[in-house]
């Protein structure tokens, strides 16, 4: 198996070379601290079939990166092994075409089966985030429209990107020349569609679409 960590941490593609010796021998480790170098080895090498990145690349939050992986090599697997939050960029990241999606601080045996099922050619997704996910699925919402923003209203999407602009409740009240409690409903109903708690969670999501 050829893989591709892509992160910035000297110390974190260290450590995933330590956890790859202990599953198997038959396997060859590329690494790259940015996004250039990531993409100049997919090119290259044309034999690399796993990609394992933090979502976070060249400083920027997007799990878009993933179509540039599969851009510049369309059959690659691409994990995303993130210190960011699950419940917030999971869903978008693999909508976007990833193969799964792990949280750093998951223990090492589950960062193991996490890369054996990518690398398998199936999909990986935590218990934790399949558990949240339930009560959506039983209220009838089907899985690909799960926090989907097409889940949204016009006039939702457009709350929610003015969200993702950083601006106030004021401020969105005053450009739609609608009244701040109308806006505070549009976004508990956002928050809920889009599987977030708060007001903080909402602006991280936002970013995400």
């Amino acid at each position: 198996m050829n893989i591709l960590i892509v992160d910035d941490q000297t110390l974190l593609r260290t450590g995933m070379r330590l956890l790859l010796q202990t599953l198997c021998n038959d396997y060859r480790l590329f690494e790259a601290a940015n996004l250039k170098t990531a993409l100049s080895l997919l090119k290259s090498e044309n034999n690399i079939e796993l990609v394992i990145s933090e979502i976070k690349v060249d400083g920027i939050i997007t799990p878009n990166v993933v179509n540039v992986f599969k851009g510049a090599k369309p059959d690659v697997s691409v994990l995303f092994y993130s210190g960011l939050a699950e419940r917030l960029y999971a869903l978008p990241a693999m909508r976007s075409g990833a193969d799964g999606f792990i949280m750093k601080h998951s223990k090492p045996g589950e960062l193991a089966r996490a890369i054996m099922i990518v690398a398998s050619g199936g999909k990986y997704m935590s218990l934790e985030l399949q558990s949240s996910l339930l009560p959506m699925v039983d209220a009838g919402c089907k899985v690909k429209e799960l926090e989907s923003i097409d889940r949204l209203s016009g006039r939702e999407q457009l709350i929610m990107s003015q969200v993702a602009l950083g601006k106030s409740t004021k401020e969105i009240a005053c450009l739609l020349n609608l009244k701040c409690n109308t806006i505070s409903t549009y976004k508990k109903r956002i928050c809920k569609k889009m599987n977030v708690t708060d007001k903080f969670e909402l602006y991280q999501k936002s970013l995400a679409f």
